[in-house]
């Protein structure tokens, strides 16, 4: 069944889960993956889901490897910016998705696995491992 939505309206309607690895890409100059960063969020059609890990995550992370100042700069971008939904935790369901993966992943990935299921969103990682696991969609026992 055709969808009766117009293709450029569709690309709106995207909605992206962005791994931190993304975010400190884009708010640090230096690191590698600074270039690839600025590219997908100046392309960026749609919106954006950030649960709190990955703000937490990013925040943490951009706080050691540059300035606390540089880690405001994103809370400050991401509560401005309307296209940004913040997706609270739900430990249980998270811890519970957790425990049944086999693979050895951080908790944050795991997140982002069972949330990319549910939300039906687009993962956006720098992470390979990650992006292999989301790609197999088959990752636990």
């Amino acid at each position: 069944m055709k969808s009766s939505i117009p293709v450029r309206e569709q690309a709106l309607l995207t909605l992206h889960l962005v791994d931190s690895s993304v975010w400190v890409g884009l708010f640090l100059d230096f690191d590698t993956q600074h270039a690839k960063a600025e590219r997908f969020f100046s392309n960026l059609k749609g919106g954006i889901y950030l649960p709190y890990c990955v703000l937490n995550e990013t925040v943490t992370v951009l706080a050691y490897k540059h300035s606390k100042k540089q880690a405001d700069q994103f809370l400050n971008f991401v509560g401005r910016d309307h296209k940004i939904k913040l997706i609270e935790d739900n430990i249980e369901e998270e811890s519970s998705f957790f425990k049944s993966l086999t693979a050895r992943i951080s908790f944050t990935d795991a997140a982002l696995l069972l949330l990319k299921r549910k939300l039906k969103a687009n993962l956006v990682t720098f992470d390979e491992q990650l992006e292999r696991l989301a790609k197999r969609d088959r990752f636990y026992a």
